[in-house]
């Protein structure tokens, strides 16, 4: 029988053995689009958020930021002989095999949700073209626009069931969060300034890596107008011109949310491969 696994810290020597090994996963989607969020937190932060589980035959790595998020990658029946990579996390996102062997270790929790996902990945070649999508004006965010993209932060949470409302409480932590995403200019949005309608974030912005985008929503009044998909086209267009060539670019999105997948697939993404996400509400 092999030996019971330990999760432990990596150590700066281990950087390009872990990029090697995240870059070059076997997987239908590709370990460096699968892992392009582990990979761009170890290009900007190094490999102290990072996490491994080791032996002769089998390896796992997991990105770890304490009592927020854990994005586990690699053999996944090392992560479930390992252990959870984190005592206490809130948020939980990786592809279905890792993620699920995660949770085979997560004690039994009435606040924890577990959401079926798809991972949605650019085809340049099916992008349309402003004339077939124009801009909708997509622009980056402005801290003017700070409340009311806590008001869509809010309005996703509930669309996606991370939970309930929130309540104050709640839209105070997604103001916060969401004034260092403006600040770094990860954060877009459509409408007037201090009146934002449609959100959209980007979560990885790397030129070796590519672009992830997240937190997609439109307020419930301006939806079924096609906002969605123009805006998502229009920010695909922007991270294709930015370059390099052929720049991958991805998205997760709820599985059962046949809405969002025709507006995504309208703007040049396809289903590459399962996803999960957890959530403690």
């Amino acid at each position: 029988m092999p030996r019971r696994l330990r999760w432990r810290r990596a150590g700066p020597g281990e950087l390009e053995t872990i990029v090697s090994r995240l870059e070059g996963w076997p997987s239908e989607a590709g370990g460096g689009l699968r892992h392009m969020f582990a990979l761009s937190v170890i290009e900007t932060q190094g490999v102290g958020q990072v996490r491994l589980a080791t032996d002769d035959h089998r390896w796992a790595a997991a990105v770890v930021f304490p009592n927020r998020l854990v994005v586990p990658c690699g053999d996944a029946s090392a992560i479930e002989d390992a252990g959870s990579p984190a005592r206490r996390w809130r948020l939980l996102v990786g592809d279905v095999a890792a993620g699920d062997a995660v949770l085979r270790n997560t004690p039994t929790d009435p606040a924890l949700v577990v959401h079926d996902q798809r991972f949605f990945v650019v085809d340049p070649e099916r992008v349309p073209g402003v004339a077939e999508l124009p801009d909708p004006g997509l622009r980056r965010a402005e801290p003017a626009d700070l409340d009311g993209l806590a008001d869509l932060a809010v309005q996703l949470h509930v669309d996606d069931r991370f939970g309930p409302d929130p309540g104050r409480v709640g839209w105070r932590g997604y103001r916060q969060r969401l004034e260092s995403t403006v600040r770094q200019g990860m954060a877009y949005c459509v409408g007037p300034i201090g009146r934002p309608v449609l959100k959209l974030e980007r979560s990885v912005s790397s030129r070796r890596w590519g672009v992830q985008l997240a937190g997609i929503v439109a307020a419930p009044e301006v939806r079924g107008q096609g906002l969605g998909r123009a805006a998502v086209a229009t920010a695909v267009r922007a991270a294709l011109a930015e370059g390099p060539q052929h720049r991958p670019i991805s998205l997760h999105v709820r599985a059962d949310n046949p809405g969002a997948h025709a507006a995504y697939f309208a703007a040049g993404f396809v289903d590459r491969e399962a996803w999960r996400l957890a959530v403690r509400s």
